[in-house]
C-alpha cells in the first residue's frame, strides 16, 4: 500500500485506527496488534505478516473506509515522537553507532575518515535543508542520502 493510509492500523475490536508513523514505535505497535490476535511469533518483524495486512485501512474498499471514517464510535490515534529525540536518534544510529559497518556506511556517503560530532550533524542538517524536501522532479521525499529522520 501507499498513500495517505498507507500506515493506518485498524483494531475493530476496540473500534481504534492507529495512524503509525516511522520512526515513532510503529513496528512496536504492530507487534503489539499481532499479541492481541495470539500470534506466537509476535515479537517478529511484523510488518510482512498477513494479518498485519489485513487490519491495514488502505486495504479496505473504499465503501468499507468511508464507513469507518464517519462512524463516531471509531476514535483516531496516533503517537509522535519528539523531534529532538528523533534528531538524537538518528545521529546514534548512522553516525556514531557501535556497528562498524552502519558508521563506515555514513562516512563513506559523505566523504568522511571521522565520527563527526552532534554539533556537527545538527549543523550538517541546517546547512542540507535549506528548502522543502520534496523534489520538485517526482514529488517524492528526497531523504538526506541515507539519513532517515
Amino acid at each position: 500500500g501507499s498513500g495517505s493510509y498507507q500506515h493506518v492500523i485498524l483494531f475493530p475490536q476496540a473500534k481504534l485506527a492507529f495512524c503509525g508513523i516511522p520512526k515513532a514505535g510503529l513496528t512496536q505497535w504492530l507487534q503489539f496488534l499481532r499479541f492481541t490476535f495470539g500470534a506466537k511469533d509476535y515479537q517478529g518483524f511484523p510488518h510482512v505478516k498477513p494479518e498485519v495486512a489485513a487490519m491495514r485501512f488502505d486495504m479496505l474498499r473504499e465503501h468499507t473506509q468511508m464507513k469507518i471514517l464517519n462512524d463516531p464510535e471509531w476514535k483516531f490515534a496516533a503517537i509522535l515522537r519528539n523531534p529532538a529525540e528523533r534528531l538524537l536518534s538518528a545521529y546514534l544510529d548512522k553516525v556514531a553507532s557501535k556497528k562498524a559497518g552502519l558508521r563506515k556506511s555514513f562516512q563513506n556517503t559523505y566523504g568522511l575518515n571521522y565520527t563527526i560530532s552532534f554539533e556537527e550533524f545538527v549543523n550538517y542538517l541546517g546547512e542540507e535543508r535549506q528548502s522543502c524536501p520534496v523534489s520538485k522532479k517526482n514529488d517524492k521525499i528526497d531523504g538526506l542520502r541515507g539519513v532517515d529522520w
